[in-house]
């Protein structure tokens, strides 16, 4: 497993970083979307998972996402990250408005009734399985489309491409120092009901990592941001990436799935490897547009 891990990202990373740096916008909006969409796909295949559960079956093949929640989803996706490329935030706005009308015409088209005894009651487990699969595909938007959207606005900005680098490199020394803390001196848990293995240790450690590659990277690349608010940006973007993989471990404890998908040798899935980035983007679009001078 070990091995595999070091060979996606030795294969990965510099293809990354090529497209990040020298790449042209474009190509970078067509990255992200298709990484959403991969996303996408891995996190409806979760939410079949968890709704199978809740309703007592053990394998999502008993109840499927209906096929309009997931078009509607895969569409949402390059609608909301075109918008960000060509700067317009107000219609990514608007491209969740219409991702929830869409929702709302699906329960009216697809909500079911049952009739317990000569009485209907409305929604049953067909209602109340739909109104949950809505509800979720709409969480799924926001936090996978959304806010990688969120990376297409800082990567199309002044210095864009040191920015999405800088945001790379703080999660993955958070991630890098908070798993070889944890480790090795990880006592006190951190959220054992959602990550029983995380630590409060490790997320100190990884904060403290994420930081000093924070500093330094943007010392050296993004002169633009003072030494202060680099620290501050560092610590609060690792946090938020901690947060994001917390978030994404509970949405896999609720489906009862191990890995996102498979998608990524040694790594898991688009979600697995991506978890911390997704959350830290917005307070990386904060920073770079509201807070720094």
């Amino acid at each position: 497993m070990l091995i595999k891990r070091w060979l996606t990202a030795l294969v990965l990373i510099p293809l990354l970083l090529l497209v990040v740096l020298k790449g042209s916008s474009f190509l970078f909006a067509s990255l992200i979307t298709l990484i959403s969409i991969l996303g996408m796909a891995e996190y409806l295949k979760i939410l079949s998972c968890q709704l199978n559960f809740l309703s007592g079956y053990p394998t999502p093949s008993r109840i499927s996402i209906p096929l309009k929640i997931k078009a509607v989803a895969y569409l949402s996706s390059p609608i909301i990250i075109s918008a960000a490329y060509v700067g317009a935030s107000d219609w990514m706005v608007v491209a969740m408005a219409l991702n929830i009308i869409c929702m709302a015409v699906v329960i009216v088209l697809e909500f079911r009734t049952l009739t317990v005894r000569g009485v209907v009651v409305a929604g049953g487990r067909c209602g109340e399985g739909l109104l949950s699969a809505v509800a979720s595909q709409i969480q799924g938007v926001i936090y996978i489309p959304l806010f990688l959207a969120f990376l297409v606005l800082i990567r199309c900005a002044e210095n864009g491409s040191h920015w999405i680098v800088w945001l790379w490199l703080i999660i993955g020394f958070s991630d890098t120092g908070a798993y070889y803390v944890g480790t090795y001196f990880g006592r006190r848990p951190l959220s054992p009901h959602v990550s029983p293995n995380k630590s409060i240790e490790g997320a100190v450690g990884g904060l403290g990592a994420a930081a000093a590659v924070g500093m330094v990277y943007g010392v050296l690349f993004v002169p633009e941001a003072p030494v202060l608010l680099s620290l501050i940006f560092a610590i609060l973007a690792a946090a938020a990436g901690q947060l994001g993989d917390l978030f994404e471990s509970a949405l896999k404890r609720a489906g009862r799935v191990k890995d996102s998908g498979t998608i990524l040798p040694g790594h898991g899935g688009i979600l697995d490897r991506l978890d911390g980035l997704i959350f830290a983007a917005p307070v990386a679009y904060i920073f770079k547009f509201f807070v720094l001078p």
